[in-house]
């Protein structure tokens, strides 16, 4: 199984060049179709009005390294982790399906730009 390319099969009637512009303009249009949902919404302008109310309202300027130091957490607790859900079965079935489809996206990707390099 780990010595099978199933895409191999694949390249057979689609060329690897195919496979891989597919693979390139899926990612394309998903940031793409990201950004229009955000204009469209308006959460980019809820997020820039929000910053300025936060700065007009901060007693205590934080230097470079607190503000890395928060992003950081920010983005491996509450993002990674997605603790929004609280402990229990939601939230580990949400982290492993989270992290099983971005596994699955990479690996995939993977095989179809390694398939190029062996033909």
């Amino acid at each position: 199984m780990l010595n099978n390319n199933p895409f191999s099969l694949l390249a057979e009637t689609v060329s690897p060049f195919a496979m891989q512009s597919f693979v390139i303009v899926m990612v394309l249009l998903i940031a793409i179709g990201t950004i229009v949902q955000m204009i469209h919404h308006k959460n980019l302008t809820y997020f820039l009005n929000n910053a300025k109310k936060a700065k007009l309202a901060a007693t205590k300027e934080l230097g470079i390294g607190e503000k890395t130091s928060i992003i950081a957490k920010t983005t491996v607790v509450d993002i990674g982790t997605t603790s929004e859900l609280g402990f229990g079965k939601r939230r580990l079935a949400h982290v492993l399906g989270m992290y099983g489809t971005i596994l699955f996206w990479i690996s995939s990707a993977v095989l179809v730009f390694l398939l190029y390099r062996r033909r």
